[in-house]
């Protein structure tokens, strides 16, 4: 009887990890992983700063709600699935490192930022969380080269 009653114990505790890890791991799209407050529909605009790796001029691109290039990055953005990570280590350099600064109708701010390798960092102003990003620098260079074709010195 008392090994019954520890065997359930057991199942019901790796069940419990089961979905804990199922939670945490799952995909997330650009929505959950910009944090408290975020909705596309409050946004009003996009700044997008290149700051090159040899320190030279960065780029900026501004892009306002509802304008073609506004749709067509945030189209970008959503393609990838994120995932929350703990890890630091991120293997991997772009030329540009890119800070996203998306503006509220409030005036509230949410960024997303990213250099290479897999991970980005996004959420509310302030204090972003780090995420693994599907298809890693790939992606990111995917998103690097549509805001290089946009941007002014």
């Amino acid at each position: 009887m008392k090994m019954k009653r520890e065997g359930a114990v057991g199942l019901i505790l790796i069940a419990i990890l089961v979905v804990v890890m199922l939670v945490f791991l799952r995909g997330k799209s650009l929505e959950d992983i910009m944090g408290s407050g975020y909705t596309q529909a409050d946004v009003t605009e996009i700044t997008a700063t290149l700051t090159p790796n040899d320190q030279s001029q960065s780029l900026s691109c501004q892009f306002a709600a509802g304008d073609q290039g506004y749709l067509d990055l945030i189209s970008l953005l959503q393609e990838p699935s994120y995932s929350r990570t703990f890890t630091t280590d991120d293997s991997g350099t772009l030329d540009y490192a890119v800070t996203l600064t998306f503006t509220g109708s409030g005036d509230q701010t949410w960024e997303y930022a990213f250099q290479g390798g897999k991970l980005i960092h996004a959420g509310v102003t302030g204090s972003p969380k780090t995420y693994q990003i599907s298809g890693g620098q790939d992606s990111q260079q995917k998103i690097l080269d549509f805001l290089l074709a946009q941007a002014e010195p």
